[in-house]
């Protein structure tokens, strides 16, 4: 009995310290964070400060790209050759002053500006989720009603109005909403952690797109449509699968925002790096970079199906047609080592299904994203939005052409939506159970194999670990979102629903 009681009292404990004073307990949190941010930059520094098998520091992607952005100031090609760079010209333009410091301290200064972008995208993510309490009903006229205003607020801030989505209370609210919303906050992070950890120890840019997307909700949320487009458009032209939300706000028909982003890809993608490249330079750049990014794996059907590629199309090449999941280079020859298939259906039919995924992802979008958000009185945040533009993140990683297991640092947002739906909203018991199933199961299958020795991990991946957690997300999400719009079960929602035609 004495066992069975102590985790009772030490929950008692801890509810009873975060009643009293709940900023102590967000300190302690926020202070352990900084501790394993510190200890990580401390392993980054020494790891990088050590040379590669090629005798030169490249021990992180930062310094593998740094001699390439360095080169195309010099003049050079750096989408031919043996190393090819990844991304259109203006990322280069962004990292240059980064890269034009010594490669110890550009990469520890790239290092610590992400630690800032992904501290200012969770602060984003976690508006995004809240929903602003409207202002109070003006009094009634004397004799027509009770003066408790509190009580005729159906916002007001306790346990059903977080359930609806309020704003993070501050914790002393009815009901202990606001320590379940601080646990729901604390788990959004502590589930993202193993991509975040990795892409500041890979330290490659996959944080800085997280920011730029979630900045562009940020200032979608703000109503400052033009700059949600410009930074859209920087996102898109520094890294393709953004796009996807350029196809979101045409189906919300957000058409200022879809203007200010075709003037931004002009901006980002011509006009900033002619002037810095000059004119003629900046169109054969981006020459190579559509021959490299665009037109090898969309026209000419060339799939990576690595073992680090998590996306579903390489997944289902890798694994159900005669594909290799692992390849070797010698005399930077792309050479098949290793063949896990579990099946050969042709790539013919994998290429069906994976367009037929596709379809059915884009016919899920147009049912379950109906929110209004083009009126002036429509809410652009709260938990249902966010789970739209959650549920778009997890599109961008699972139908992008190659997805690492870094990229999914874009995961904070669709995991701010579930632990705070699994935490407040009144959910049917199947879907709360499935929810908080999916974020134990996706964070055992992303974190776990990283806990292995390497030909583990690499095993892991090839079966495709991340796949499957960026699946059930998908589905939980999408349960979530069909739940608000009365396919699956009621949410309880007090005052007026909106209009969602």
């Amino acid at each position: 009995m004495k066992m069975l009681s102590f985790p009772r009292s030490a929950a008692d404990r801890f509810r009873a310290a975060h009643a009293a004073d709940p900023r102590r307990l967000r300190l302690a949190f926020f202070a352990l964070l900084a501790v394993i941010v510190v200890l990580m930059s401390v392993k980054y520094a020494a790891k990088i400060s050590k040379p590669g098998d090629s005798g030169q520091q490249s021990r992180s992607a930062f310094l593998r790209w740094r001699e390439l952005i360095n080169g195309v100031f010099r003049g050079e090609n750096i989408y031919v050759g043996v190393n090819e760079y990844p991304n259109p010209p203006i990322m280069a333009v962004l990292l240059r002053p980064f890269a034009a410091l010594p490669p110890v301290a550009g990469a520890l200064a790239w290092f610590y500006a992400k630690v800032l972008l992904a501290v200012l995208a969770a602060v984003w993510v976690f508006r995004l989720v809240g929903a602003r309490r409207p202002p109070p009903p003006a009094p009634l006229p004397e004799g027509k009603g009770g003066n408790d205003l509190r009580n005729s607020d159906p916002f007001a801030e306790s346990e059903e109005a977080s359930r609806f989505g309020a704003p993070f209370p501050s914790g002393r609210g009815a009901g202990g909403g606001g320590l379940r919303l601080d646990l729901a906050k604390a788990a959004a992070i502590v589930l993202c952690l193993p991509p975040l950890l990795g892409d500041l120890s890979h330290n490659n840019v996959n944080i800085f797109i997280l920011f730029l997307v979630v900045g562009c909700l940020e200032a979608f949320r703000r109503r400052l449509d033009t700059l949600a487009g410009l930074t859209l458009a920087l996102a898109v032209a520094c890294k393709v699968t953004p796009l996807l939300f350029v196809a979101y706000f045409a189906w919300k028909r957000c058409w200022r925002v879809l203007g200010a982003t075709l003037v931004g890809l002009a901006l980002w993608l011509a006009v900033v790096p002619g002037l810095t490249f000059g004119w003629d330079r900046t169109r054969d750049l981006m020459a190579g970079w559509y021959a490299l990014m665009v037109e090898r794996p969309l026209l000419k059907g060339e799939v990576t199906t690595e073992h680090p590629n998590q996306a579903v199309t390489g997944f289902v090449y890798r694994l159900f047609t005669h594909s290799p999941s692992y390849i070797v280079y010698p005399d930077n020859i792309p050479t098949p080592a290793e063949y896990h298939n579990l099946i050969d259906i042709g790539r013919p039919a994998a290429w069906a299904i994976v367009k037929a995924l596709t379809a059915a992802f884009a016919l899920a979008v147009v049912v379950l994203c109906r929110w209004p958000v083009r009126r002036p009185t429509d809410a652009r945040q709260g938990w249902v939005f966010a789970a739209e533009c959650g549920f778009i993140c997890l599109g961008m990683l699972l139908f992008s052409e190659r997805t690492w297991k870094h990229h999914a640092v874009v995961l904070l947002l669709p995991l701010a939506v579930l632990t705070y739906a699994v935490a407040v909203v009144e959910l049917p018991r199947r879907v709360r159970r499935f929810a908080l199933g999916a974020l134990v199961a996706s964070f055992l299958l992303t974190a776990v194999p990283g806990l292995f020795a390497g030909r583990a991990a690499d095993l892991a991946m090839v079966y495709g670990t991340h796949t499957l957690a960026f699946a059930l997300q998908t589905v939980a999400v999408g349960l979530l979102l069909a739940c608000r719009s009365g396919g699956v079960g009621g949410i309880f929602e007090p005052g007026r629903e909106p209009n969602l035609r």
